[in-house]
């Protein structure tokens, strides 16, 4: 059941990259929270390390955000990752069996997706994206001429 719903979102990232293409920040954020959650005692420290590689992979491998592909959205070798990681081929794998274990990474034919890549990467300036377009949209009101002729300086408003 998981599965198929991982499935469906990807395969829906996948269709809105293809028709607007690659779309990559740069940048990833690590909260406080990130540090001081569960990781800590589901993973090693070198387990952590490989999961917050993955977080950059993530954004910077493939044109979709949380999926870790190549262009054309197939897997990337392990093996390749793990040497991109600069860490040893087990260490990499266990992190991924883990994090398959409990839900936080799917792997499948195009690739490895981090399920909370969306969460993990959501910024105040994602969060504000809905209030500037509805803004955008609604355009300005038009302004009032009469507005400042009052005050102090209300005689040297031109018309």
């Amino acid at each position: 059941m998981a599965n198929e719903r991982w499935e469906k979102i990807i395969n829906e990232k996948i269709k809105e990259a293809k028709a607007r293409g690659a779309k990559k920040r740069g940048w990833i954020v690590i909260r406080k929270s990130f540090v001081t959650s569960s990781i800590n005692y589901r993973l090693e420290l070198n387990e952590q390390a490989v999961l917050v590689k993955l977080i950059l992979f993530a954004d910077d491998f493939g044109s979709v955000p949380g999926l870790i592909s190549d262009n054309d959205f197939r897997p990337m070798p392990h093996d390749y990752l793990a040497h991109q990681a600069c860490c040893p081929l087990e260490v990499f794998e266990e992190t991924l069996r883990k994090g398959i274990e409990d839900d936080s990474i799917y792997e499948n034919s195009h690739g490895i997706f981090l399920t909370h890549f969306d969460e993990y990467q959501f910024t105040e300036y994602d969060r504000q994206k809905p209030y500037r377009h509805r803004n955008k949209q609604a355009g300005r009101p038009e302004e009032n001429p009469d507005k400042y002729t009052q005050g102090k300086y209300g005689h040297m408003v031109g018309r």
